[in-house]
């Protein structure tokens, strides 16, 4: 049976017709579907954000004390000796690599470099306070007469014992104890000092093969510089010995120091408190380690990182990355691809481990704006778009058939049907119904002030402590710490992670060797404390 050519034209209109909405469909798709927005960070910004948090600032501080008389008249005079320097964390339990020389003060080991010590710190005392003083007192000009000053003025001096401090970003301190020492290259040393912190959980950075480092390699350092004097002469702002420097190099040379040890030369700025400080290779690996330099631009000397790793294996304490690190790799991560809902649920859980980091927090802010931006629509999606783009492809499929049997119709002709062309219904679907939201377990307190209390882990988690400003599970026990252990779903189960506490954190049995994240199992008692009064048991369900 022939077309006629009423029915022929109608059925060209529908294809024509249908042709004109394939592109308003595939326009629909692409502004419905997230597509990726450009970096948030410069990639050397980036790069930098991931090495900064291990960088730590290192301090060596004395007390000192003189006596002495002026016209008769008794005076004391107390001081902080102070030396700057930097370090960086190599194992997230707390093991730190930087100069002998930064950390030299407080090798108490060593009574001759004591005793020099405190010579040099009883000249410094005399000309930058009390040759000032004296001359103002008596009009009289002593320079170069130090000793005669310190016999005419009754000096006599006193010290505390030194204390070696590690700081944070965030200003966290912690006492060091000095596992590995070596004497400064000016004394015949390798310049270099292992230093262990009470800490778990702490950021790291990844040591190089300094034997692979060529000339006009590119370098970048990152430390602590500080324009001050060890008399407590500041030149800047207290609050600024916590914001790192970072400079920019390139591998100058690899040459040999005085007793045949190699050194690495290069242009990078390196000045007082750099010393100590990781030089980072494009790979973003320690390669080197700040140390000296003669005042000369563009002159400046690292240890090979080579030669630290032999003091690393005399410890036994090899490198390792850590919790810290992967959360703010994922967060830096998602941040850069535009994701900032995402993102801050990322650093939110960087900051549970390293509260009030620097960057953490100033990229939680931004991130919590960019948020705001991308709107409710954005949000929902940012993490969907694969699945949209399949939900946007089937229809484009679904509407490339529904041309194609409109065309195939050109040579079947539609059969008549009273009241004009088939009315063609679709049926609704069913609704899926909602997703049940998933649930982590819970925790029930077996031994301690809450015995018998049970507690549903939250996708947020669970911090237990004694701080109760901050801890969801609150104890009383003295054996545990203000905010002593995290129970959170992590890497898709429920894990427990060490929050730095004093008495440890222990799985199943306090004869176990002490955890800082591990993941549990249904059943599995958690021991806050080595005593083992204060217990808590995890059920999945």
């Amino acid at each position: 049976m022939s077309e006629s050519p009423l029915e022929a034209s109608a059925v060209r209109a529908r294809v024509r017709s249908g042709s004109r909405f394939l592109p308003l469909v595939l326009a629909a798709l692409l502004a419905w579907s997230p597509v990726s927005a450009a970096s948030r960070l410069d990639p050397a910004e980036k790069e930098t954000l991931e090495q900064t948090p291990g960088v730590v600032l290192v301090v060596v501080t004395y007390q000192i004390t003189a006596t002495f008389q002026i016209k008769d008249e008794a005076q004391k005079l107390e001081l902080p000796y102070t030396v700057f320097g930097t370090g960086f964390i190599y194992r997230p339990d707390g093991y730190v690599i930087t100069n002998g020389h930064v950390v030299a003060d407080a090798n108490m080991k060593d009574a001759q470099a004591q005793a020099a010590l405190q010579e040099s710190i009883r000249q410094a005392v005399l000309i930058e306070r009390l040759v000032p003083a004296f001359e103002k007192a008596t009009q009289r000009d002593l320079s170069g007469h130090e000793d005669e000053l310190a016999r005419a003025i009754n000096l006599h001096m006193s010290y505390s014992v030194p204390v070696l401090k590690v700081y944070l970003a965030n200003k966290s301190g912690f006492n060091g104890e000095i596992k590995a020492y070596s004497d400064p290259v000016t004394k015949g040393g390798k310049d270099v000092s292992i230093v262990k912190i009470d800490g778990n959980n702490l950021p790291t950075v990844r040591l190089g093969d300094s034997n692979k480092v060529h000339i006009q390699e590119a370098m970048r350092v990152i430390g602590y510089p500080g324009a001050a004097s060890p008399l407590g002469l500041s030149l800047i702002g207290m609050e600024s010995l916590f914001v790192p420097t970072v400079t920019n190099g390139h591998v100058s040379a690899v040459k040999m120091d005085f007793k045949g040890q190699p050194v690495i030369q290069s242009d990078a700025a390196i000045t007082h408190g750099n010393s100590g400080g990781p030089a980072f290779n494009a790979a973003g690996e320690v390669i080197g380690i700040a140390t000296f330099g003669p005042e000369v631009a563009g002159l400046n000397f690292f240890v090979p990182i080579n030669t630290a790793i032999e003091f690393v294996n005399q410890v036994g304490a090899k490198p390792e990355q850590g919790l810290f690190d992967s959360l703010w790799k994922e967060a830096l991560d998602t941040y850069d691809a535009g994701k900032c809902e995402t993102s801050k649920k990322k650093l939110d859980d960087v900051l549970r481990i390293m509260p009030n980091e620097p960057d953490a927090t100033r990229l939680f802010a931004a991130a919590e704006a960019c948020a705001v931006d991308e709107g409710p629509v954005g949000r929902m999606t940012e993490n969907a778009g694969y699945v949209m783009w399949g939900l946007g492809g089937l229809l484009v499929l679904l509407l490339a058939a529904a041309l194609l049997m409109m065309r195939g119709k050109q040579a079947a002709p539609a059969p008549a049907m009273a009241g004009g062309a088939p009315k063609v219904e679709f049926q609704p679907q069913p609704a899926l119904p909602p997703a049940a939201d998933r649930s982590f377990g819970t925790i029930q307190v077996t031994g301690g002030s809450l015995a018998g209390r049970r507690f549903p882990v939250t996708k947020a988690g669970l911090l237990l402590g004694r701080d109760g400003a901050k801890c969801q599970v609150v104890f009383t026990e003295d054996v545990v710490s203000g905010e002593h252990a995290w129970i959170v779903p992590l890497d898709n189960g429920v894990v427990v992670i060490d929050r730095g506490s004093s008495n440890g954190t222990f799985i199943n049995s306090v004869e176990s060797p002490r955890v800082s994240k591990v993941g549990l199992q249904n059943g599995d008692r958690v021991f806050l404390g080595k005593k083992g009064s204060v217990v808590v048991t995890y059920f999945a369900s």
